[in-house]
């Protein structure tokens, strides 16, 4: 079990925490559980949706619209005491990492070649090509929430013949439409910020695949420099 995370002036207050269990059936599960615990958006907390409420829904958007996700297989919301407490159960997503660890790993021991390096980021910027396009941003795409379908066997990556990534912490995702300029301010921005060592000149080829260009165009030139403010770029 991880340590929880309580507001209020005890734990009777608020409080939301996480266990990891192994099923009979071997399969393991995340069972995460919470009481009065409301995001910071003042609407919501009013409204007093639960923060694992709003992770619920959204993952059932992003199923909706294919958008390839952690697997929820169980919500419930109740009152007691009068206090409102909600369960989310997820699976363990097998054999694969967050992309975070993944670049840890390539920077204590060595990145591959580029045409492997590139496998990897086709799979990431198709899973968020295809988010955006159906208008949502994640709005918390931090490398540790985009996993990548590359499993550790001690100690070394495995990689597979085909490479495939998912979202995970969906609490905070937004609905703002095609072509928002969010895309690129703030899921976008977020991912770049949070990875400087990767490769500089792999960024640009994701940014280039994403927008569906060859070459950079002045608008793309814009939003690379946009979106790459205060990540030192670096070369391979």
């Amino acid at each position: 079990m991880e340590e929880g995370n309580f507001r209020g002036k005890d734990a009777e207050v608020s409080w939301s925490h996480v266990s990891r269990l192994t099923l009979p059936d071997g399969r393991t599960v995340y069972l995460k559980r919470q009481q009065n615990h409301y995001p910071n958006n003042i609407l919501l907390k009013l409204r007093r949706i639960l923060t694992f409420e709003l992770e619920w829904r959204n993952f059932r958007r992003l199923e909706a619209a294919g958008v390839p996700t952690l697997r929820y297989v169980h919500f419930a919301t109740r009152k007691q005491g009068g206090h409102r407490q909600s369960i989310l159960v997820s699976e363990e997503l097998q054999g694969m990492v967050p992309i975070c660890d993944y670049v840890e790993w390539c920077e204590a021991h060595g990145w591959p070649r580029r045409a492997q390096r590139l496998a990897v980021l086709g799979a990431v910027v198709k899973l968020i090509k295809n988010m955006h396009e159906k208008g949502i941003i994640h709005n918390a795409l931090y490398p540790r929430h985009i996993y990548i379908n590359i499993g550790m066997e001690n100690g070394h990556p495995v990689h597979p013949e085909t490479y495939k990534a998912c979202l995970i912490d969906l609490e905070r995702t937004k609905y703002p439409g095609p072509n928002s300029p969010k895309m690129f301010d703030l899921d976008l921005a977020k991912m770049y910020r949070r990875i400087p060592e990767w490769p500089a000149k792999d960024g640009l080829w994701f940014l280039k695949r994403y927008l569906g260009i060859e070459k950079l165009t002045p608008e793309a030139k814009g939003i690379a420099r946009k979106i790459a403010a205060g990540r030192a770029p670096r070369s391979r």
